[in-house]
């Protein structure tokens, strides 16, 4: 079950938020916050923002390694 946030009842927290973009909630998980995108723009904004983030640590992450192997050839 989804951890709602605490300032109201009608909206996941940050971290499913996060979990979701991250695509490692379940598929229960996952369906409850589909479900909930449909009626809530707010929390499509912060599903938005989680999206660009993640992207942004994964491109980073990559970046990363590409460059270590570079220094070990």
């Amino acid at each position: 079950m989804l951890v709602m946030a605490a300032e109201s009842d009608c909206h996941f927290d940050e971290e499913a938020s996060e979990r979701y973009a991250m695509g490692t909630l379940s598929d229960e998980e996952a369906e409850q916050i589909e479900e909930h995108l449909l009626i809530c723009e707010a929390c499509r904004r912060r599903v938005a923002e989680s999206d660009t983030y993640v992207a942004a640590m994964r491109r980073a992450a990559a970046k990363l390694r590409r460059d270590q192997k570079r220094r070990a050839e």
